[in-house]
């Protein structure tokens, strides 16, 4: 919307009458300047209806083709005012439409503020309507969550500060919150700060018996065309069995498969593959037996993989991990943020897969009345549910494409956050009931986003090119009414470290600590952020 402050207009004032009402779209002609205001693009208009006062935002506007003619404006229809017991109320959708040569006039600041209007229902402010500062932007907290929600906009558009912003309005307003946020590049354990523990590969814990086949085969064998077959089998057959010596000879396991989250050793796996390895005719077939060993041995030597294979202690705390991950009892950190900039490049898919899969798995079994609501923030949602036919590890398409569909059915709620709309699975964004869309260059990303909106809202596409640093268009369930906003500004121990560096400040002096450059290889060697 244009940057216009509305009481510049005297309340009521009229711009024009209605020629044209199609669908949800108004025509009308506008009054001459001499007689009046002409109508900006973005500006509130009113129309008279039987039912009350519809209401609609000025999108398009249109010159005569003669000097003498007079222009136009096309008018996206919102809803209307009704007249209640308690004052106006405002109502989305049209019960009464306008009638032909109706008069238009512009929203005076009470109805701007009764449209825009704090909502009855749990509500958050995020910060102030673009074309009115003095208006806060608010969101609807359970139809917000309740249907999960998106964040869309490109590199330098504000999308991090976006998060941050509802995130920290969240936790403000509900500090026995539970919320995950996938991390990939640690930009929001300092803008989280307190309310917050961090979690990366030294203090994680995600040790591997709770991988699923499908996942720890990722992890273990090598995936070579031709090999992966043979070593597959052998290494769900030598799961299976580790899992039955854990539990003992005494110990039900009839329901027991290779993908059950019940412990195991690795001594035991290693000795049932050995074991295979040694019923052997043909030496050349005990391959793939020494290759699985090998990278079991690789795996457990390496310190990256702490979090997962160097437990020294097996005990089953699944509890403890759950409770750790899902602030169960929040105890003053109502989030978890896991940093995955420290997780190897090959497992990273694994252990999103496996977060998603625990969170899905255990609101599915968990009792209704006792199981707070989740919110899974997944941060670079495109690199894990790409658009379809993009190659990807399957399961955590599958997890995070179960949690859009099904997860608000057990109390779920997905964040995707993306600079790549386009690159985005269509089928999991279809899901998500709110969408922020922030400056969009991209032709491809704006045509993708307009095809996750409801139809009538292209006009709220057109002006994603035009929005400034922190300035969004947001529309769904989570607002009472499409609206562009301004995401209120951070303070600085607040912002996520997500900000370009000042290259003309930093080139203007020589770097003054000598130590550094030690400290970076230090750090690098020990693999120690």
């Amino acid at each position: 919307m244009a940057q216009i402050d509305s009481a510049v207009r005297s309340p009521g004032e009229i711009v024009g009458h209605v020629v044209a009402v199609q669908g949800a779209t108004v025509t009308a002609l506008l009054q001459d300047r001499g007689e009046g205001h002409a109508a900006a693009i973005g500006d509130l208009v009113a129309m008279p209806t039987a039912q009350g006062r519809a209401f609609g935002i000025v999108h398009a506007l249109r010159k005569g083709r003669r000097a003498e003619d007079r222009s136009t404006a096309e008018i996206q229809l919102l809803g209307e005012l009704l007249a209640q017991p308690d004052g106006p109320m405002f109502r989305r959708g049209i019960s009464a439409y306008p009638a032909l040569d109706t008069v238009l006039r512009s929203a005076s600041r009470a109805e701007t503020a009764a449209i825009y209007a704090r909502p009855a229902a749990a509500h958050v402010a995020i910060g102030n309507l673009r074309h009115d500062v003095a208006l806060p932007a608010y969101l609807a907290t359970d139809s917000l969550l309740g249907k999960n929600l998106a964040i869309l906009g490109s590199t330098g558009s504000g999308k991090s500060c976006a998060v941050t912003v509802v995130l920290l309005a969240l936790l403000e307003a509900h500090p026995f919150a539970h919320m995950l946020v996938l991390d990939p590049h640690n930009e929001y354990a300092a803008a989280l700060g307190d309310r917050a523990l961090r979690l990366d590969p030294g203090n994680l814990e995600l040790p591997y018996w709770l991988l699923t086949f499908e996942e720890i085969a990722v992890v273990l064998t090598s995936g070579a065309e031709g090999r992966s077959y043979g070593e597959g089998a052998i290494l769900r057959d030598a799961i299976l069995r580790a899992k039955h010596l854990y539990l003992g000879a005494a110990a039900e396991t009839a329901h027991i498969t290779v993908d059950t989250p019940v412990p195991y050793r690795l001594s035991d796996l290693a000795r049932v593959i050995e074991d295979g390895m040694g019923t052997l005719n043909k030496a050349e077939g005990a391959s793939a037996y020494r290759h699985i060993l090998a990278r079991l041995a690789s795996v457990r030597e390496d310190r990256r993989y702490g979090f997962m294979f160097q437990s020294i202690y097996l005990s089953d705390n699944l509890d403890a991990i759950l409770g750790r991950l899902l602030r169960l009892p929040v105890a003053g950190k109502p989030a978890t943020i896991l940093d995955l900039s420290g997780v190897p490049s090959e497992v990273v898919n694994v252990v999103v897969s496996l977060l998603c899969r625990l969170i899905f798995e255990f609101a599915l079994w968990s009792e209704r009345e006792h199981s707070p609501p989740l919110l899974l923030v997944c941060e670079e949602a495109h690199r894990y549910v790409p658009a379809d036919g993009a190659p990807v590890f399957e399961p955590t398409r599958r997890a995070i494409d179960r949690i859009a569909k099904e997860g608000r059915k057990y109390g779920v709620s997905l964040c995707l956050v993306s600079q790549r709309p386009s690159e985005l699975s269509n089928s999991s964004l279809s899901q998500c009931g709110t969408i922020m869309a922030m400056r969009t260059s991209n032709e491809r990303d704006q045509q993708f986003v307009r095809n996750a909106l409801p139809d009538g809202f292209d006009w709220l596409i057109a002006a994603l090119p035009a929005l400034g640093t922190g300035e969004a268009v947001v529309t769904g369930e989570g607002v009472s009414v499409p609206m562009q906003i301004q995401f209120r500004p951070l303070a600085t121990d607040q912002q996520p470290a997500s900000q370009t560096p000042a290259f003309s400040h930093a080139w203007s002096r020589e770097v003054p600590d000598r130590g550094f450059l030690h400290r970076t290889i230090s750090r690098w060697r020990l693999q120690q952020r």
